[in-house]
């Protein structure tokens, strides 16, 4: 699994890229082996002014061809990771329990 981490907050970015894969691993641990790449995007919205405004927003592509994405915002950083993992996986299982395909045009208009 490929792992891409943008952060606008210029936070410490190995302890961000760190805790991430933790959290991630976690989360998506059953869905692990159809992944195939996961972009984080963190931001502060407020600056240094407070309140909630750390927004998280998560990107992954599956074997599949499928992309799903999931965003969350909350006062701590990491309760917006949080959010955005377990939206993630809401959103991932309700699009296989309704047997949503991608349709794969690009396959067969070179065959």
């Amino acid at each position: 699994m490929q792992i891409e981490v943008f952060d606008q907050q210029q936070t410490d970015p190995a302890r961000l890229r760190d805790m991430l894969i933790e959290r991630a691993q976690r989360a998506l641990d059953r869905l692990a082996p159809g992944i195939t790449r996961l972009v984080a995007r963190f931001r502060d919205l407020n600056g240094p002014k407070g309140g909630v405004d750390h927004a998280c927003t998560l990107e992954v592509s599956l074997r599949d061809g499928s992309v799903y994405r999931a965003e969350a915002r909350a006062e701590q950083l990491i309760a917006a990771l949080d959010n955005a993992l377990g939206r993630l996986v809401r959103r991932i299982d309700a699009a296989r329990k309704r047997g949503v395909t991608r349709r794969r045009t690009a396959r067969l208009a070179l065959a």
